[in-house]
């Protein structure tokens, strides 16, 4: 009898250290702010002064930001030189390392068990794909939605996207519908934001951004409620708070999720182009609370 319990006791221990080890495996890992109060974080200076710069403030990094890490053209385009980028390639392994403590590496999961949206941003076909992939993944793991919402645009699809699509799938929300249809997520009510082209002010027209789509989301929504954001690293920051600003946090308060970012494979003048745009959110939502 007392062996029994022995081997009992030893049984329900070595459980409960496999579920210990399940749960930490699952925690979103903590990151270091950008700043506080205005004034930037050990990690955001670091990695700046490994960019050849000495920055202090929120401000000025975001200034420094624009001018310098901002990349040319759309983001499928080749990236112009610039004399900073030297430093980035350079320092490549510790630009990575700072943005890994501020929450620009790591995935990041979401704060709670059930949503009434899931908005599914947009991007290239792969890019989604991988996205639809985590969605489900969250679904097989007890995550609830009462909406799927395609956070897509009337973007022409690039030839390199049409490979293994329809004739009839010319754009970024006809992709990003194709591909959740060919999914195994079946049982939410999918939502479909196609965000049209903007004409710029030279009579050309230009994709639809982020932030269209969330403006065309409150515009449409059928009822209010708590909206997760699907993404991937490097970009999850961006979205959240980008979002944020735009939907009424009574109406459709706001939580953020995705992947780890791919480190192998990841652009590093791509990676501090969009530090950079998460630095400018960052900083107009900073100056916004202290108006």
């Amino acid at each position: 009898m007392n062996k029994r319990i022995a081997i009992s006791t030893t049984l329900l221990a070595l459980v409960t250290f496999a579920l210990l080890l399940m749960h930490d495996s699952l925690q979103a890992k903590s990151h270091e702010p950008f700043h506080k109060d205005g004034e930037l974080s050990k990690s955001a200076e670091e990695l700046f002064r490994l960019l050849g710069k000495k920055v202090t403030t929120l401000k000025t990094a975001n200034t420094f930001s624009q001018e310098n890490l901002i990349r040319d053209g759309e983001y499928w385009d080749e990236q112009k030189k610039k004399p900073v980028h030297e430093l980035m390639k350079k320092n490549r392994t510790a630009l990575i390392a700072q943005l890994q403590k501020l929450g620009m590496i790591d995935g990041i999961l979401p704060e709670q068990q059930h949503y009434i949206y899931a908005g599914l941003t947009g991007g290239l076909k792969e890019t989604v794909r991988s996205r639809v992939m985590y969605l489900e993944e969250l679904i097989n793991n007890g995550y609830t939605f009462k909406y799927v919402v395609v956070m897509g645009g009337s973007r022409p699809l690039l030839e390199k996207e049409k490979e293994h699509l329809p004739e009839d799938i010319k754009t970024e929300a006809d992709m990003m519908v194709y591909l959740l249809n060919n999914s195994g997520i079946k049982n939410n009510k999918i939502l479909v934001v196609d965000a049209p082209m903007v004409q710029k002010a030279d009579g050309t027209l230009a994709r639809p951004t982020a932030e269209d789509t969330f403006v065309y989301f409150a515009k449409t929504a059928p009822e209010n409620g708590s909206f997760l954001i699907i993404s991937n690293n490097p970009y999850i920051l961006r979205r959240k708070i980008l979002a944020q600003q735009i939907l009424d946090q009574e109406k459709f308060p706001v939580d953020a999720t995705g992947k780890q970012a791919n480190i192998e494979k990841m652009d590093i003048i791509f990676a501090c182009d969009e530090l950079a745009r998460t630095l400018y959110e960052e900083f107009r939502q900073f100056t916004a609370q202290a108006a």
